[in-house]
Formats: structure tokens, C-alpha cells, sequence
């Protein structure tokens, strides 16, 4: 019987008035997130809801969206999120693939049933059934930026797992309030969400980090403990506001982030701002969750280094043939994990699935090396650049290259040359005040990397394109530059 709504149910009988939401200036307490989860179940089981069926909902940060989120859980439906103003293309693509019973999109997505918050809470004992550990709880599509997009199948048992191990490994307090102003359909604002509700702590949901004055306001106003952000966002509160972050050295209990490799002068500046606050930088998937982390306030070791295995989980590479090796920075395998975590599968993709996982075991598209027990990533398989034989992870010419002042943004990409035949080239985003010194930037570079490494052109650039989640589009960049 375990999963997040069942631990929602809990907190509400055992701490009734205690802050569950805040959201769009909302505020509601476990009691009040329980009686809207139970009564939105029994809204989609009188419409025709059944077991299993998919709900495509349209994601914000709003106490209506995580209303019917769990709502569509505690019915034993799976929950199906597409971004806020998703696109109708990109809405149309996810139901041709998933046959949904029910599309829930629109600024108001309750509106679907003529309903409102407060038209719940008028729902007088509605029945409640618990979901099964085994059944479907979410599909999850990636972004397709490395190909086609994927729909990342998790159960309840999974996605607990995912939580009290995570919860476990950070051991934060019942009373955190955790900021998370990433997308609510993205697994990691997401799932920091579902581990709070686990835990019986606070939330405090923001759209976007860009409007600095609101971050730092709800900060203040709602005695944040907790932080999430991506490394685009941690590069931009840095770039902007780093003097106002450090004022909150003594209130924040941790700062996190994942989804990219968080740049070794980020962590730099942040150890700096915060010398008092956590600070983890995570490795995972939206196929199997954070599976390590490491405190890099507390473990200064490298910039690769992404931590330890959480407790349940075994961390080892292979080479391309799946068979375990002993990998080293020279010679990266690729990451495998065995773990009480991984997806079920990818919707409607069984060949994808039986390559990717296999007797309980999922292999990632990353490559790294164990070192005394903790992980070293080197960078996806598909980003790996290979220019004569020898192979370059752009990740690393980049984490340098920001070091240096002039560079605000930059992105190594492969570049086919003419005369030198492939190579590499960066583009850069400078920092105000700043002209792009391409001969100054490869004196730097050619300090701390091997010769190889070092790109042959630079180009200034306005914009870095991301996704929505804030990693760098590499698919699209390259396409560009071609």
C-alpha cells in the first residue's frame, strides 16, 4: 500500500494543520491537500476513469495541479504531465502514442469538469481505494533532445523507493520548506515534490527562477530551507544575484541540483556565498532517479566526482558489449545500476526497453569510472566528440572554460574543417563588459587541458539554446553550425 498518496493521507491524520503547499500565494495545509486529492479521484471515477488509463494533465505550479495530479493516482489512473502551454502538436504527438481517457490541459485544467478548488471541498465523503505497489503511477516524456521522445513508465513502488532513499541519503529536517521553481511535468521539480509530501514537509512552487525580486521574496517570506535548481539556474542566480544569495547562509539548510553537470566555478563560488549550507550535486535519471550524491561543500574532490551510491543501489560500468569492466579516466565505461528504482519500461517501446534493461539492471547513455567508491562522470555517450581517435568529452573543455572571466556561457561542439578535417569549435556567451579573446582563451585553455582537448575556433554567441529544463541543446546547436 505504500505511495505518496497514502503517506499524504497519513500526514493529514497525524499533522493536520501543518503546511503541505504553497503555491501562486495558496497556501494548504496536509488536511486540506487530502480532502482535494480525495475528492478529484472520486470527479475522474464518476466520469469513467478506470484502472490503468492514462490522463494527460497539463503541468504548473499550482495547488490545483498537484490536486488532481494525486487525485489521478488515488484513482487508480496514470498520471501523464505535458508542460504548461504545451504546444496542441506536442499534446496531439503523447495521445496518438499513449491512447489517453482524458486530456486535461488549459490554465484551469479543473475547468474540464466545471469545477473549481473550492467545488471539491464541497465533495462530502467521497470513497477512497488505495493504489497497488505494482500499478503504474506515472509516465514521464523526456525531452528528445538525443532522439525521439520517451515515455519513462513508473510504478508506485518505484517511485517510493526513489523517495525514501533519496530522503534518507539528504536527512533533512520534517519542517524543511523546499523552493522548487523548476517545470512540474520535468522529473526533478517534480519528484523534489513527491519526496516532500513522503517526508511530511513544505513546498513552496515558483515558475521559473528568472524573476529574481519573487525568488528571493518567497525565500524570505516563507523561511525557505531548501533550494532546487538546475546548473543553468545556479549559473544565473550567480551571474546576477550573488550577493543577495549569500545572505541566506545561516536560514538554508541545502542547496540541489542535477540534471546536468554542475560547472566546477559554480561550485567554487557557491562553497564561497554558503560555507554553512549543503550543497549536493546529484547523478540519476528520469529511468531510475537520483541514484548519488555528493556534498561537495563537505567532499572537495573533483569536479567529475557525483558521489557515493545511495544505500540499495549498485553502481558499475561495462563496456559496449555489457560486460562489467574496471573503467579509469583514460578509458570511461558505461554506467550501469541495479536498484529498487527502475523505470518499468518505456511506453510502447519494447525493443528500446529489452537494450536498455536488463535482469533488473538499467545502462545508462553515460560514461564514467568508479575511484574508491565514488563515481566519476565523464559525459553522455552520444556528446562524446572523437577527433582523430581520441575521444573528448565536451563537458570537460567547458567546465575549464568557464573558469575564465570573460566566459558567461559556452558549448563544445564537433566541427568539420576543410582544410584540418574534424575539430573542435566553442561558442561562447560573454559576460558584459567583455570581447571575445580567442587567442587569450586558448592560452588558458592549453594550462589545464591536454593539447587535444583545446577547440581550433571560437565564436561569440547572444544565446546558448537550452531545453526546457535547462540543459544545453547540443542536437540543436550542431544542427545549426552545419
Amino acid at each position: 500500500m505504500r505511495s505518496i498518496v497514502h503517506s499524504i493521507y497519513t500526514h493529514s491524520q497525524n499533522f493536520p494543520n501543518k503546511t503541505a503547499v504553497i503555491a501562486m500565494d495558496h497556501t494548504v495545509d496536509y488536511s486540506t491537500l487530502w480532502k482535494l486529492i480525495a475528492a478529484m479521484a472520486s470527479v475522474l471515477k464518476d466520469n469513467g476513469l478506470k484502472e490503468g488509463e492514462r490522463v494527460i494533465l497539463e503541468a504548473g505550479h499550482t495547488v490545483e495541479f498537484l490536486a488532481m495530479c494525486y487525485g489521478i493516482h488515488l484513482a487508480g489512473g496514470v498520471h501523464v504531465p505535458v508542460e504548461h502551454d504545451a504546444p496542441k502538436e506536442r499534446v496531439s504527438d503523447i495521445a496518438k502514442e499513449i491512447q489517453p481517457a482524458m486530456i486535461l490541459c488549459g490554465e484551469h485544467p479543473l475547468s474540464n469538469f466545471g469545477l473549481s478548488l473550492m467545488d471539491l471541498l464541497e465533495i462530502k465523503d467521497p470513497k477512497v481505494e488505495f493504489p497497488r505497489e505494482e500499478m503504474l503511477q506515472e509516465i514521464l516524456f523526456t525531452t528528445g533532445t538525443t532522439g525521439k521522445s520517451k515515455g519513462v513508465m513508473i510504478t508506485h513502488y518505484g517511485q517510493m523507493n526513489m523517495c525514501e532513499s533519496q530522503n534518507a541519503v539528504l536527512n533533512y529536517s520534517i519542517d524543511n520548506v523546499w523552493l522548487i521553481p523548476t517545470p512540474m511535468n520535468h522529473a526533478a521539480g517534480l519528484r523534489k515534490t513527491h519526496m516532500s509530501m513522503v517526508r511530511g514537509s513544505s513546498v513552496v512552487l515558483m515558475e521559473g527562477f528568472k524573476n529574481l525580486k519573487s525568488f528571493f521574496d518567497n525565500i524570505k517570506r516563507y523561511g525557505v530551507t531548501s533550494i532546487y535548481l538546475p546548473p543553468a539556474g545556479v549559473h544565473y542566480v550567480l551571474t546576477l544575484a550573488a550577493k543577495e544569495l549569500a545572505k541566506y547562509d545561516e536560514q538554508l539548510d541545502f542547496l540541489y541540483s542535477s540534471s546536468a553537470a554542475l560547472p566546477g566555478g559554480d561550485k567554487e563560488k557557491l562553497i564561497e556565498l554558503l560555507p554553512t549550507v549543503r550543497k549536493f550535486d546529484a547523478y540519476g535519471g528520469s529511468e531510475v532517479g537520483a541514484v548519488c550524491y555528493i556534498d561537495y561543500n563537505a567532499l572537495r574532490d573533483d569536479t567529475k566526482c557525483v558521489g557515493k551510491a545511495n544505500p540499495g543501489v549498485d553502481i558499475f560500468t561495462v563496456d559496449e558489449h555489457y560486460v562489467p569492466v574496471d573503467a579509469t579516466a583514460e578509458e570511461p565505461g558505461i554506467i550501469a545500476i541495479r536498484s529498487n528504482t527502475v523505470t518499468a519500461g518505456y511506453w510502447n517501446e519494447p525493443v528500446l526497453t529489452a537494450n536498455t534493461i536488463r535482469d533488473g539492471v538499467i545502462y545508462m547513455t553515460d560514461l564514467g569510472y568508479l575511484k574508491n567508491g565514488y563515481l566519476y562522470l565523464v559525459g553522455r555517450r552520444d556528446d562524446v566528440i572523437n577527433i582523430g581517435g581520441l575521444k573528448i568529452a565536451p563537458t570537460e573543455v567547458e567546465d575549464v572554460a568557464l573558469r575564465h572571466p570573460m566566459v558567461n556561457e559556452c558549448v563544445c561542439i564537433p566541427y568539420e574543417d576543410k582544410l584540418r578535417g574534424r575539430s573542435l569549435k566553442m561558442l561562447v556567451r560573454l559576460h558584459d563588459g567583455y570581447e571575445l579573446d580567442a587567442k587569450e582563451l586558448t592560452a588558458y585553455l592549453e594550462e589545464n587541458l591536454e593539447a587535444y582537448k583545446i577547440p581550433k575556433y571560437f565564436e561569440a554567441v547572444s544565446e546558448i539554446p537550452r531545453t526546457f529544463n535547462g540543459k544545453i541543446d547540443r542536437k540543436k546547436i550542431i544542427a545549426e553550425q552545419k
